[in-house]
């Protein structure tokens, strides 16, 4: 069956060390979204515990942070929507930078596989693909650096995901100022052109951004962007490949086959 246009929310916020707080600016999110009839929310990367390497601090308390996700995302079912949340989450091999998205019947927790070198003293990488189901939608996941490395996505395409929905946290020190802003939207335009594949991207609203939210259709086109201080919520409703001309379904293909 065709698939018809899929109502995403990107809730763009700024994330500090205190996960409560973090909790109740993602539940106005959700109460946003639900009003504006969104299917799927987005929050930035750790838009739960904070991202370490801007605020200085880990959680200690798992447990809390267990309970946050298990609330947030029972708020998210209750009002009829998929929450894709920033988090983390300890394991055998350390820390990891989460994207949990539910409800699904079990929550799907997708692990950042390309880690920054300020990552690196913080997280272990995941080396496994994820995605959701939504409305005949599958939606393929992943994670602020992940976005430079092609066969993170190529991996996603494999898996015959109809979008992209990337969470970040685009801010921080930057070497060659002004680059970034320039940078990081093409890189968002090729990854979206190459696999002719919509994609979603949710931002942080901190002070020094290099890059706000927003949406590039199948063809590689920004189609929704935000860029503004404090929380706001973003709303796009993405278009399957097979709204644009045939030759985008070709074009995906002929990336599928291509060695």
């Amino acid at each position: 069956m065709p698939l018809s246009p899929l109502r995403i929310g990107l809730w763009s916020m700024a994330a500090g060390a205190d996960s409560s707080q973090n909790a109740a600016a993602v539940r106005r999110g959700l109460l946003a979204a639900s009003a504006a009839g969104v299917r799927v929310l987005l929050t930035p990367e750790c838009a739960l515990t904070g991202y370490p390497p801007a605020t200085g601090q880990v959680p200690t308390d798992w447990c809390a942070v267990g309970d946050l996700e298990d609330d947030l995302l029972t708020d998210a079912r209750r009002r009829g929507l998929t929450l894709v949340l920033g988090t983390m989450s300890p394991g055998p091999q350390g820390i990891t930078n989460d994207a949990l998205a539910g409800p699904e019947p079990v929550p799907v927790r997708y692990r950042k596989r390309r880690l920054t070198p300020g990552d690196q003293p913080v997280f272990a990488a995941g080396d496994t693909p994820a995605w959701i189901e939504v409305e005949g939608w599958r939606l393929g996941l992943g994670i602020c650096y992940d976005l430079r490395f092609d066969d993170v996505w190529r991996d996603l395409a494999v898996a015959g995901c109809d979008a992209f929905l990337c969470i970040a946290h685009m801010a921080g020190p930057d070497p060659d100022p002004g680059v970034k802003a320039l940078v990081v939207p093409q890189v968002l335009a090729t990854r979206a052109m190459g696999w002719a594949t919509p994609l979603a991207f949710c931002s942080t609203t901190a002070a020094d951004r290099w890059v706000g939210s927003g949406v590039w259709d199948a063809r590689g086109v920004q189609t929704h962007r935000a860029d503004g201080p404090g929380e706001h919520l973003l709303v796009a409703d993405i278009q399957p490949r097979t709204a644009f001309d045939p030759w985008y379904t070709g074009l995906r293909a002929a990336a599928l086959a291509a060695p």
